[in-house]
């Protein structure tokens, strides 16, 4: 598993994620080895001096399909004039075939950028499985996180997206008389009472850079998490972060170089 985060403001589109990933290989014996990787790319642009990026989570590759190939073979059936829509569109007819074929479980991306002629920004939330396959646009103002969105999401609300469900099972199995017909009703009123003043809410259609810093924020507060609990993290690596302003082309914000993994081996050794 990995995390990745998109960020639509009126000033653009943000892109992050980690670096990990994690693959799964048959051994001549026929028992499966998973093995993690902390130096993947998983964000793209899509294009040389394009306005549209790319961003990943899930399936660490098409069978020996990268996303970086996905990203090039985009790149080719897309226009100046094409939408991000479209792009969206061409990218699910791309990836669906070869999904199916080579059954791969599921592949998610984001795809953003801004729109031909009116410069607006736009993004859209794709999900690939061997049985479906999901576009949905986000709303100005909106970040989503997505792989391993747990703990941005207890930050965000104050609480896990399970509590609801755990509580309210927990009381029905401990009550010891009979249920109200309406408990279900009841406890739903009482939980969204309690649970609304911890939202952290704010302005939500942030500046290009405070959407970058939020963005950052969220993915290195999961890898910490990830890293420190107990059993094997789901994320890691480094952070990478990518922008699209409705006025400029795809530029990095943190983007590791192709030594990365070197420098990593050096330093364990004292070396660098």
């Amino acid at each position: 598993m990995s995390v990745a985060a998109a960020y639509l403001v009126s000033d653009g589109v943000v892109l992050g994620t980690d670096s990990s990933s994690t693959v799964q290989i048959q051994t001549p014996h026929g028992s499966g080895v998973v093995q993690l990787l902390t130096h993947s790319q998983k964000i793209f642009e899509v294009g040389n001096n394009s306005r549209i990026g790319l961003c990943t989570w899930g399936a660490a590759s098409i069978g020996n399909i990268s996303h970086r190939t996905i990203a090039a073979q985009l790149a080719e059936n897309i226009t100046e004039k094409t939408t991000i829509e479209e792009a969206a569109t061409t990218l699910v007819g791309i990836v669906e075939p070869k999904v199916k074929k080579e059954k791969v479980k599921f592949v998610g991306y984001y795809l953003g950028g801004w729109n031909p002629e009116s410069h607006e920004p736009a993004c859209f939330h794709l999900q690939i499985t061997q049985d479906i396959s999901k576009k949905e646009p986000l709303s100005l103002g909106l970040c989503r996180f997505s792989g391993n969105p747990m703990f941005f999401t207890r930050v965000f609300k104050g609480y896990d997206p399970q509590l609801r469900t755990n509580l309210l099972q927990e009381l029905k199995s401990s009550f010891s008389g009979t249920l109200p017909v309406n408990f279900d009703s009841i406890f739903e009123k009482a939980f969204e009472k309690v649970s609304v003043p911890l939202l952290t809410v704010g302005f939500r259609d942030l500046p290009i850079r405070e959407a970058i810093d939020f963005v950052y924020s969220y993915l290195h507060l999961t890898i910490k998490v990830e890293k420190y609990k107990f059993g094997p993290p789901t994320c890691g690596g480094p952070i990478e972060v990518a922008f699209i302003s409705t006025d400029r082309l795809f530029r990095w914000v943190s983007h590791k170089p192709f030594y990365s993994a070197i420098i990593e081996e050096e330093s364990e050794y004292g070396i660098g």
